[in-house]
């Protein structure tokens, strides 16, 4: 008999590092983006998302961190270039680092 795929186990494993930016001397974090909730799917299109998908997911992201982000004058096109070096992303697993150079 052949055992049940673990999801939890892969979810575990798959975890990435959070993704990391900077705006206003702030460091800003969020996890990497495929680690949001599949709730969001019910709310935005990940696809070919609209300015108000993008803000959802931002928001989400951001989590508590989104008001001091709001807060702050931010031009369009770096809003834009933010959503898509998050979408981007790729960190390592957590717990997994890339080995240095020299080893």
């Amino acid at each position: 008999m052949s055992m049940a795929f673990n999801l939890d186990l892969w979810v575990r494993e798959a975890r990435r590092e959070p993704f990391r930016f900077t705006l206003a001397d702030t460091e800003y974090t969020m996890p990497s983006a495929g680690e949001i909730d599949k709730s969001i799917l019910e709310t935005v299109n990940v696809v070919n998302p609209s300015t108000a998908d993008i803000t959802t997911l931002l928001r989400t992201g951001l989590g508590d961190q989104w008001e001091r982000f709001n807060a702050l004058p931010l031009p369009l096109a770096a809003v834009g270039e933010l959503f898509r070096q998050w979408q981007n992303y790729e960190g390592a697993p957590l717990g997994e680092s890339p080995a240095s150079a020299d080893s």
